[in-house]
């Protein structure tokens, strides 16, 4: 749906009207709702910005985070919320931008603050839930990066519980297709008493290439003396616990692991925490 939308409506770099009484902010939306207009599969509900910044990299730029609230005419009219990013220097407007020395994209390294709903005690992972300093990753236990990284974390907090609370979501990435199995055989795990599954699976190495879950289960079984079934794993609560931690980050406009936060904010260094350690110290 996202992809859609943004293919139909930002489909390159498009100029505002010459609009000059009207403020940024409103001529972003106002732009963004003709963009979509009318259309027999949905209805445009609403349109937010959520957060605006200038990018301290492109003077004279801003990004949007923006809101799309729909109606899915054709399904009942059930409601949909999308989470985009645009960008503008008050005169045209476009989906991404390219860094022409590296290639890379600026819209894939922004992302929106976290709040406190996400630290609940379901994703603690380590460290003391009222510790001063929140800790958020959000990780594939297949992406080679993470690997690495999250046991790392981990230790950390464990060394430092009253400094950090650490929280986990899982985000499986469609590089990795197996990644979804794994995280619900770890669910699953957690449910019969497994509390440190998360920590157990960045200690294995597991090289899982394809979504077939009774290879995925052989290894998980073998790896952790345990008897998951296939049907364990496709029951609806488990599904939808992995479902919600990926709508979490998309919701959030992540899409890339590891992604990791201190105390709300996204930490492209990802090792900013490490500071507060040697503060301590």
């Amino acid at each position: 749906m996202l992809k859609l939308l943004t293919s139909l409506v930002l489909s390159s770099t498009l100029l505002f009207s010459a609009d000059a009484g009207v403020d940024l902010d409103k001529k972003v939306t106002n732009f963004l709702t003709k963009a979509i207009g009318p259309n027999e599969n949905y209805k445009l509900e609403k349109m937010t910005i959520l957060k605006k910044e200038d990018l301290k990299d492109l003077q004279g730029w801003k990004v949007f985070f923006v809101r799309i609230d729909l109606t899915l005419v054709k399904q009942d009219g059930k409601k949909v919320t999308i989470n985009d990013i645009v960008f503008t220097d008050g005169k045209a407007l476009s989906k991404d931008l390219m860094d022409l020395t590296s290639g890379k994209s600026y819209k894939n390294s922004l992302s929106l603050d976290i709040d406190a709903k996400a630290y609940t005690k379901e994703h603690l992972l380590a460290g003391n839930f009222n510790a001063p300093n929140k800790l958020v990753i959000f990780s594939d236990p297949l992406c080679p990066f993470c690997m690495d990284f999250v046991p790392e974390v981990i230790r950390d907090v464990e060394k430092n519980p009253e400094t950090f609370a650490l929280f986990y979501y899982h985000l499986p990435l469609s590089i990795h297709p197996a990644a979804p199995g794994l995280i619900r055989a770890m669910l699953v795990a957690e449910e019969k008493g497994e509390k440190d599954m998360v920590k157990r699976v960045y200690d294995e190495v597991f090289d899982l290439k394809k979504a077939d879950d009774m290879q995925i289960l052989k290894e998980f079984n073998a790896a952790f003396k345990t008897n998951i079934t296939p049907s364990e794993i496709v029951q609806d609560r488990i599904v939808k616990r992995m479902q919600a931690d990926h709508d979490y980050a998309t919701n959030l406009m992540i899409n890339a692991t590891p992604t990791i936060y201190l105390n709300g904010k996204k930490d492209d260094e990802k090792t900013s925490y490490r500071k507060l350690i040697k503060e301590k110290k």
